[in-house]
């Protein structure tokens, strides 16, 4: 077929194409048009985008979840079908995987402990899942989702292999968190803008939830301070990270100060004290300045925000929930606590009693019996269907087995962590730390803080665990020749 030919092929077929678009937008329907449409844009962005396609939709939907939070989760091009930008991320670029894997004949994964024993995990946990969907219909699905959300780690995994796919995710999530942060105080003050006028299809576009946003910005403190260590010119990032980690502590999320000391401390395994050094000695000034502006106005300690976070910190580790909290914003961390022990004692000896090796499956209601207990007199609608800890969701649903084989996962964690940590503490390269340990320690910062809320069992939070770990386990020590690859 002659050139000439060609374009007139194309032009006839889009002119087609554009006709059918018109009458099914008439009609009101924008599944197929806006399908096919999304799909022509994101092939025309692969084709000039000096990164691949699947890199390139990754850090847009890391880009997504942090802006945008749990209004862009409930993005959807269709009214009646669930197609989420996880779902649609996730359909097109493991096409892309597939297609590539086929055409070079290799797997879409390594021969290393930390890809088997998630296929082992992801294996143990689906093949429950027909019999479950039998039972239970749609929401076996739905719990199922923390499962299937892993499969980003293999797409990341291959697509975070070039440096410059990993400086764009790099990127992404400093640009995102940066956003993040000012406009997370806009929308505590304007919340009705945010639900009323920045909406799509009714649903408002930014939501941001307290338990996600505080833990995005323990990600942003440790990215924005890894791109000062990456650097040292780039002093300001350093003012950056103390900020965002700021903003975290005003959330008054327990779960995220979890993250941020989670994350700086396996900065610290690597060598790396100066993000401790900072947090303590910014946190130290803080508090001298709101003790002396105390003495100043007469002011008990006791009534400051002072006292609000040192009780928030204290409650961590009151398991039962026995102390007693006064100060603002931290009056109901004892009950909280009590809520989340029941619950979770509630919830394995519910497990154990039930099927302990197995679990009670995608769409079991693990909230029933905990009702009975905890809310026995409450006539109110309870819609939170997991106990808030990711390992007592696992152990629920899949039982012994499935949760040991989470376990194994978080064992090769360790070690591929440890490696990275110890790789970082023997280089002087700042892109090696960034690069190397700096999505390690971000995943883990998730990790924590899913052990204490649902962030991995949605996709606000998985998405983006899910393919940082994969970047995270791309990553490789580089011959020192390539460093010149790898500066901006």
């Amino acid at each position: 077929m002659s050139l000439s030919a060609k374009e007139t092929f194309v032009a006839l077929l889009a002119l087609g194409f554009a006709v059918c678009a018109g009458i099914w937008i008439a009609q009101g329907e924008m599944l197929l048009p806006v399908a096919v449409g999304g799909a022509l844009l994101c092939v025309i962005a692969a084709r000039v985008s000096p990164i691949g396609f699947n890199a390139l939709v990754l850090g847009l939907l890391v880009t997504g979840y942090v802006i945008g939070n749990r209004g862009f989760a409930q993005l959807t091009v269709s009214g009646s079908l669930p197609l989420f930008p996880a779902e649609i991320g996730m359909a097109a670029t493991l096409s892309v995987l597939a297609w590539a894997c086929a055409r070079e004949r290799r797997l879409p994964l390594r021969r290393d402990g930390l890809n088997l024993a998630l296929v082992l995990w992801m294996v143990l946990c689906t093949v429950r899942l027909p019999f479950d969907v039998r039972t239970h219909g749609v929401m076996a699905l739905r719990d199922f989702a923390m499962v299937y959300y892993a499969l980003f780690f293999f797409v990341a995994q291959q697509a975070m292999e070039e440096p410059a796919h990993r400086r764009w995710l790099r990127r992404c999530l400093l640009g995102s968190t940066l956003v993040m942060l000012p406009l997370y105080g806009v929308f505590l003050l304007r919340r009705d803008f945010f639900l009323e006028t920045l909406t799509v299809r009714g649903l408002p576009l930014v939501w941001f939830k307290g338990d996600l946003a505080g833990t995005f910005m323990s990600l942003g403190a440790l990215s924005w301070f890894l791109e000062y260590e990456r650097d040292r010119r780039r002093w300001w990032a350093v003012p950056v990270a103390l900020a965002l980690a700021a903003g975290m502590v005003a959330t008054q999320n327990r779960a995220a100060m979890l993250a941020l000391a989670v994350g700086a401390a396996w900065l610290a395994a690597a060598g790396r004290w100066r993000f401790a050094g900072w947090l303590a000695a910014s946190g130290a000034a803080a508090a001298l300045a709101i003790l002396l502006w105390a003495q100043a106005t007469n002011r008990p300690w006791t009534r400051t925000p002072l006292h609000g976070v040192y009780q928030r910190v204290v409650s961590v580790v009151d398991w039962q929930g026995k102390g007693s909290y006064t100060a603002e914003g931290a009056e109901s961390k004892g009950d909280n606590n009590r809520f989340r022990a029941v619950w979770w004692t509630t919830v394995v000896n519910e497990t154990i009693a039930g099927d302990p090796w197995t679990g009670l499956g995608y769409g079991h209601d693990l909230a029933e019996n905990f009702l009975r207990a905890y809310y026995a007199d409450s006539n109110d609608e309870f819609t939170t269907r997991s106990p808030h800890n990711l390992l007592i969701s696992i152990f629920a649903r899949t039982g012994a087995a499935g949760l040991a084989a989470f376990l194994l996962v978080a064992v090769c964690m360790v070690r591929r962590t440890w490696r990275a940590a110890r790789t970082c503490a023997n280089s002087r390269d700042g892109a090696t730390l960034a690069d190397g340990l700096g999505p390690w320690c971000c995943a883990w910062a998730i990790l924590a803080s899913a052990c204490f809320g649902v962030v991995l069992e949605g996709p606000m939070g998985a998405v983006v665990f899910w393919i940082l770990l994969g970047a995270a386990a791309a990553w490789r020590t580089e011959p020192a020749g390539a460093k010149a690859l790898r500066e901006d």
